[in-house]
């Protein structure tokens, strides 16, 4: 019997059979559902530790502030969003592709805005606050009077 020319006869416990996937599969393992929940809630996170200073100080600053008027919280969150849209919008002298485009910059950068701002709940509503008081004063043979 004639064989080809690439044939090579390999006895079966010779035989080695790959199996599995690249290199990839092991050192970055696929991101399940549990993973890309917690990548989620990290980045939500990461993002709501940037503007929860600036939420506490539009509301419980203001609010605790020995001046606070009904409302003026609402003005705080309201300065701010209208210094975003100052920042980006090009002005009513501007050409109307301008204004067009310069009007979707602006009110992208106020939709984010309003978006930390939620991340910041989410922090205070899921996170836990330190409690100076504990660190402090929390060693009672501390007290002195």
């Amino acid at each position: 019997m004639m064989m080809p020319a690439n044939f090579s006869a390999v006895s079966e416990n010779e035989m080695t059979y790959v199996m599995g996937g690249s290199v990839a599969d092991y050192l970055a393992p696929v991101m399940g559902k549990k993973e890309w929940s917690n990548f989620s809630k990290n980045l939500v996170t990461i993002i709501g530790n940037h503007y929860v200073a600036t939420f506490l100080g539009n509301t419980v600053g203001t609010i605790f502030s020995g001046t606070y008027v009904p409302g003026q919280s609402l003005k705080a969150f309201g300065g701010e969003i209208g210094g975003i849209w100052d920042n980006n919008y090009a002005g009513n002298d501007a050409e109307t592709k301008d204004k067009i485009l310069t009007g979707m910059k602006g009110a992208l950068n106020v939709g984010l805005n309003i978006v930390g701002n939620l991340a910041a709940i989410y922090n205070l509503g899921f996170g836990t606050a330190k409690n100076v008081v504990n660190d402090t004063y929390g060693d009672s043979t501390k007290f002195e009077f």
